[in-house]
């Protein structure tokens, strides 16, 4: 499912989430802050995203707790010994609703608190944007020392660019230095974006792209070992982060079928 693909990608773009994962692996138990708790919580629930592939991940036993329970069910009094103990129950006097439709949801409304750490409906723009931060931060990671613009044009950020600013094109044509110039700026913005919202999926409080904390993080785009732990399992997620942007987009008419930029995964 999409937010599930989207979750698992920000989770491997998370610095926090990494650093939780080498944790574990190395069997460390250092004090932690109330933060690294919250992070180190998520990291044995999820798993160590960056050694596995996705389709893995969500059928294994590292999404078990990502996918339990999502759904709302219908329980009778036989299976009560299987009910948690944070179970809500309703109980129906015969085991008939007389409310009508619109008192029934009035009722849960007013009745049933809403869990935080819910599912969110995401827009199709809220997609859109998450996709393109993922595809984005790739490419930073596989191409550290090219231009922003370049990058931002790759990363199709700016819909109106896409197909009419080519990124190898030269840079003395001085007829797309507003382009350049705009491409730059959204591409600070949307890889702040992209930290914030790994950084909140690893403590499973996606997809929210807000500052956590008093400071602003940054990827280390400089790292060749973080861009080899992200693609140890080779382009694949940045290859579909390419595919979704372009879906969601529309911009399948306006590019060519291969990425312009080197993808990193193809490198080592």
């Amino acid at each position: 499912m999409p937010f599930d693909r989207l979750f698992f990608n920000y989770l491997k773009l998370s610095p926090s989430y990494a650093a939780a994962c080498q944790r574990i692996a190395n069997g460390a138990k250092p004090k932690l802050n109330t933060h690294g708790k919250k992070v180190l919580s998520c990291a044995e629930a999820y798993g160590d995203v960056n050694k596995c592939q996705y389709g893995e991940w969500i059928a294994g036993q590292g999404c078990s707790s990502y996918n339990e329970r999502n759904l709302v069910e219908v329980r009778t009094p036989s299976d009560l010994a299987s009910i948690s103990k944070t179970d809500l129950l309703l109980c129906f006097p015969n085991g008939v609703n007389t409310m009508t439709d619109k008192e029934l949801l009035a009722f849960i409304k007013l009745n049933v608190p809403k869990a935080q750490g819910a599912k969110t409906r995401l827009t199709p723009v809220a997609v859109k944007n998450l996709w393109k931060n993922i595809y984005l931060s790739y490419l930073m990671f596989s191409n550290p020392d090219v231009e922003l613009w370049r990058i931002g044009a790759e990363a199709m950020l700016v819909n109106r660019f896409v197909g009419a600013i080519d990124p190898t094109g030269r840079r003395m044509n001085s007829s797309e230095d507003h382009a350049r110039r705009h491409l730059t700026l959204t591409v600070m913005r949307h890889h702040d974006w992209a930290f914030n919202t790994a950084e909140h999926a690893a403590v499973n409080d996606f997809p929210c792209k807000a500052k956590l904390g008093e400071t602003q993080g940054c990827f280390d785009f400089t790292d060749t070992c973080r861009a080899q732990q992200l693609f140890a399992q080779g382009a694949v997620e940045m290859g579909n982060a390419r595919a979704e942007v372009i879906r969601c987009s529309g911009s399948h008419r306006k590019l060519s079928v291969k990425p312009t930029l080197h993808h990193q995964g193809l490198l080592f």
